[in-house]
């Protein structure tokens, strides 16, 4: 059963008329006989009275008909509504953007979103705040439509630079490192390190460096936010591996900034999605923001 032959059947019974109903539709009458034929015959019953005589069928419903064209009518409406809902998505009228940005990233990208909701007030955002392994994660399993990951992109995964800050040492200012402008990652093998939550890739990446330099961080506190881990260095609890991106916008009279280096480390982050999914116009949108307001992604 297609709904080419419920528009024809219902057609029929709100012209009242076979003939009538093949110029409404542009078709011969011929064709409108036949797939009411193949209606009746799917269904099983006559939709329409035979006429008197061998007379061509009237343009009146048997009982079956009347429920039939009760539920056609249900059927066509909702096809009405869902090419109605396809279009307004493709307009960008309706729809729904789910953004994965980690706690680290999701300031960086506030004036973004302000223009995104600006230009489509209509599109619902949602986001997913966890940290970049986690966001990864969420984008291969199709749960973020499109997200801020750290580092290599997955094959599957195609992504946008958006950003790239060197890491460095973040300590007290009266620290033994106050007048250092560089440290290796192997002199800080003594320190109390503050580091983030499990799921931040930046968390990886720096017990990972440590590994291959030749210690095992000793790690006191973990954090998804980075002005409490930046409170936590001013309370001297320990030190703490920062984007200078970050440490520049905290106050040079509390704290100390070094670059590290001995590995160089990077925060390179990527606005990147699943190309196994088919990519919905509101993220495409999005994208199309990101590609013309890089300069945009500031504190």
């Amino acid at each position: 059963m297609d709904i080419k032959s419920l528009k024809v059947f219902v057609t029929i019974v709100q012209k009242q008329s076979f003939s009538h109903a093949a110029e409404a539709l542009f078709v011969t009458q011929p064709t409108i006989s036949k797939l009411i034929r193949q209606l009746e015959d799917e269904i099983g019953v006559p939709l329409f009275h035979k006429g008197e005589a061998g007379r061509k069928r009237e343009a009146q419903l048997t009982y079956m008909g009347e429920q039939i064209y009760q539920h056609a009518l249900v059927i066509l409406n909702e096809q009405q509504r869902m090419l109605d809902t396809v279009t307004q998505v493709r307009a960008l009228k309706h729809g729904k953007l789910t953004l994965g940005l980690p706690p680290l990233a999701s300031v960086l990208f506030s004036q973004l979103i302000a223009l995104f909701h600006k230009k489509y007030p209509n599109i619902e955002l949602s986001f997913f705040e966890v940290g970049a392994t986690g966001i990864e994660s969420a984008i291969l399993k199709k749960q973020v439509d499109v997200g801020i990951i750290l580092g290599h992109l997955k094959p599957v995964l195609s992504g946008i630079p958006v950003m790239e800050s060197p890491l460095c040492l973040l300590s007290k200012k009266n620290s033994q490192w106050r007048k250092r402008k560089t440290v290796s990652l192997i002199e800080l093998k003594e320190e109390s390190f503050l580091l983030y939550d499990d799921t931040f890739t930046l968390n990886d990446i720096i017990i990972q460096a440590a590994n291959y330099v030749g210690f095992e961080p000793n790690v006191v506190c973990k954090s998804s936010q980075w002005d409490f881990i930046a409170k936590m260095v001013d309370s001297n609890v320990g030190i703490a591996l920062l984007p200078k991106i970050y440490c520049e916008q905290l106050d040079a009279a509390k704290y100390h900034m070094a670059e590290l280096e001995n590995p160089n480390l990077d925060w390179k982050l990527s606005m990147a999605w699943n190309t196994t999914v088919a990519m919905s116009p509101a993220t495409r949108a999005w994208l199309e923001i990101i590609e013309d307001n890089k300069d945009k992604i500031h504190f």
